[in-house]
């Protein structure tokens, strides 16, 4: 009985050790990140004009990087027109995902934003070990062509997308917020966590925080493979029928091999393409 006391005791200290390191960790500012994340993104404002910082736009095939090009974009953001929302199940299991979100102007530009946990070089991504600070967290811009192919072509993961019901405004709004909200974490970095600063909450809450009580909480913002099925239900996602026809109205994924071949065109006219590939009108 006296072993099995000093066990649990051993165990208990152990336990309470790894809590106390983990929770005096700070989260890094320089680090031999993923060459994807290797630059940090930050936003100026101007009004309503807004200047990004390390955008990304790379061109991929099924086996490599072609390109890593990133460049400074400069865009007025009275010129959005739409907000769109896409979704990447990556896994076999449907309540694991990775969403991330798109701004169209009325030029044809398409920029995309999406919260990432920032990765050193050769390191694999872990739910489990996303819980315990072992990831910074990261706000990547982008290209559409970009993150859309990216995932569906190098990384071959299905991929969805869905126009949001927001007005020009709200869209615009968002925006301006997730702009404020990049350079804001470029100057002070912050852990990723699995389960409660992930792409899809970190989204949410910057929502809320600008805008209180837009989006009342869901087990999507935890488990983000259903993040979809959650705006449907808010009715910021329009339906076609069921959900699960609504999502296969809105799958890039049929499309692959159409999606390849216009990754090699200019950026602005591969997210004028690709919309034109699914089922339901713009």
């Amino acid at each position: 009985m006296r072993i099995l006391t000093i066990v649990f005791a051993a165990l208990v200290l152990f336990v309470l050790a790894g809590l106390l390191f983990v929770g005096t960790k700070q989260p890094k500012e320089e680090g031999a990140w993923m060459p994807e994340q290797s630059r940090t993104a930050t936003a100026y404002a101007d009004g309503t004009m807004i200047t990004l910082y390390n955008v990304r736009d790379w061109t991929y095939n099924e086996e490599q990087v072609l390109s890593d090009t990133w460049s400074d974009v400069t865009v007025d953001s009275t010129k959005i027109t739409r907000t769109w929302f896409l979704i990447e199940p990556f896994s076999a299991i449907e309540a694991i995902g990775h969403t991330f979100l798109s701004f169209e102007f009325e030029d044809g530009t398409v920029l995309s934003f999406s919260v990432e946990a920032k990765r050193e070089q050769g390191e694999e991504y872990s739910a489990l070990k996303g819980q315990f600070r072992e990831y910074e967290l990261s706000y990547q811009w982008g290209t559409e062509r970009d993150f859309v192919t990216r995932r569906l072509i190098y990384l071959d993961h299905p991929l969805r997308l869905y126009p949001l019901t927001l007005s020009q405004e709200d869209s615009q709004a968002l925006f301006r917020s997730l702009a404020e909200e990049t350079t804001a974490l470029a100057e002070h970095p912050r852990f990723y966590n699995t389960l409660t600063a992930n792409c899809t909450n970190v989204l949410a809450k910057i929502v809320n925080t600008h805008y209180p009580g837009t989006l009342p909480y869901d087990i999507s913002w935890n488990l983000t493979g259903y993040a979809d099925r959650y705006l449907m239900k808010e009715g910021l996602i329009e339906m076609s029928g069921s959900q699960e026809h609504t999502q296969s109205l809105r799958d890039l994924t049929p499309h692959k091999e159409t999606v390849r071949a216009l990754s090699l065109t200019p950026a602005e006219a591969f997210s004028a393409s690709i919309r034109t590939l699914l089922s339901e009108p713009r």
